[in-house]
């Protein structure tokens, strides 16, 4: 499931369908067909942390920002940590991603990183695979935009309550005739949590989601 926000702020189901696998290459095919049904540029995208989409993403849409989950990268670390260190872990990677100020910079992002590192390497010396340095950034592009909107595109938050829904909704279900019934289902799930959520709370002024035009690719 794809969402896009448009210049008149207005959210957009952009695409909907069922893959037997989630791959880098899927959503390149998927990103392949909204260029067809005639999206022509993308300023930001947001996704989660699955290996290889920043390579497809720009293959797609090279003037485009990316944007990685940062809660899907805490979650996967705190999988891998000890019960009695979570805690503390949570803590840490809170403070390693939390640069919602205007003096916060990806230079000091990235120092923080280091730090939690060196904190943990008796314990967890593997820990800085997680925070590797082709795709580290990514999980930091927030921060080129204005403090304002910060919060609202460090995570894919928004599709995942809609995912939530979805789960809800067909959990009780023990089966769809098709692949096309269930995604009538959905799709009719969605536009009434639209109508509930996106119509009430309406997108946030777009050129705070503008980057500064000297940074734009």
């Amino acid at each position: 499931m794809a969402y896009g926000v448009r210049e008149d702020l207005k959210r957009e189901l952009l695409a909907l369908s069922i893959n037997p696998t989630e791959s880098a290459s899927e959503w390149r095919e998927q990103w392949e067909l909204l260029l067809k049904r005639g999206v022509q540029t993308i300023d930001l995208i947001v996704a989660d942390g699955l290996s290889g989409l920043e390579q497809e993403v720009h293959r797609v849409f090279p003037g485009s920002t990316f944007q990685k989950c940062v809660v899907h990268k805490m979650r996967n670390i705190l999988n891998k940590t000890r019960p009695q260190d979570k805690h503390e872990m949570a803590k840490n990677l809170k403070e390693i991603f939390e640069n919602f100020g205007s003096e916060a910079t990806i230079e000091n992002a990235l120092a923080k990183i280091e730090a939690v590192c060196d904190k943990w390497h008796d314990r967890y010396p593997h820990l800085k695979r997680f925070f590797n340095e082709e795709t580290t950034e990514y999980y930091f592009t927030y921060i080129q935009f204005s403090p304002r909107v910060r919060r609202m595109i460090y995570t894919t938050n928004s599709i995942e309550n809609v995912n939530r829904v979805i789960r809800k909704a067909t959990k009780n279900k023990l089966s769809f005739e098709s692949p096309d019934t269930l995604l009538d289902y959905v799709f009719m799930v969605i536009k009434e949590f639209e109508e509930k959520n996106f119509m009430k709370y309406p997108v946030q002024d777009f050129t705070y989601f503008k980057l500064p035009q000297t940074q734009l690719i």
